[in-house]
């Protein structure tokens, strides 16, 4: 039951999108897509270029929105670190909005875990983010991502 809700996930999130990206989008696009995949490999380092310095982030993980402060990334990092390893992750556009130096992404993104007993399980977030270009590059500046909750969650 749980693939077959997946499988209608990623036909209909993919049929929302339904254009072609422009230039603008696909720049912001490809950001989020390598920013997310230093996030996944849990390269802190690489990924602090992508965050803007006024950035505020909030989700499931977090009880409060926290900063782009070095207190953040040890703080992520460790907890990061108690994490299911992930396998695999693949990220879903839902839509990609740029109004000149700021832009609004939302999209799903797919991560295939396993845990200590190699044990399999995909998880589903919603990313809620809005980047902002700051010296010619574009920033994370805000995110809200959730846990998609599946039936077979309490």
């Amino acid at each position: 039951m749980r693939i077959a809700a997946l499988i209608l996930l990623l036909l209909h999130t993919t049929s929302v999108v339904g254009e072609e990206m422009t230039g603008a989008q696909k720049e912001v696009w490809s950001v989020l897509v390598e920013q997310v995949g230093l996030d996944v490999k849990q390269d802190w380092d690489a990924m602090k270029k992508f965050i803007h310095p006024k950035g505020c982030f909030w989700g499931d993980m977090a009880p409060m929105p926290a900063d782009s402060s070095e207190g953040f990334y040890v703080y992520y990092g460790k907890l990061r670190a108690t994490e299911d390893k992930i396998l695999a992750h693949h990220l879903v556009p839902v839509s990609v909005i740029v109004v000149d130096d700021v832009a609004i992404v939302n999209a799903y993104s797919h991560a295939l875990m396993v845990d200590d007993d190699e044990e399999t399980q995909e998880q589903v977030y919603r990313l809620h983010n809005t980047w902002k270009k700051h010296e010619g590059k574009w920033k994370l500046l805000a995110t809200y991502n959730t846990l998609v909750k599946s039936q077979d969650d309490d």
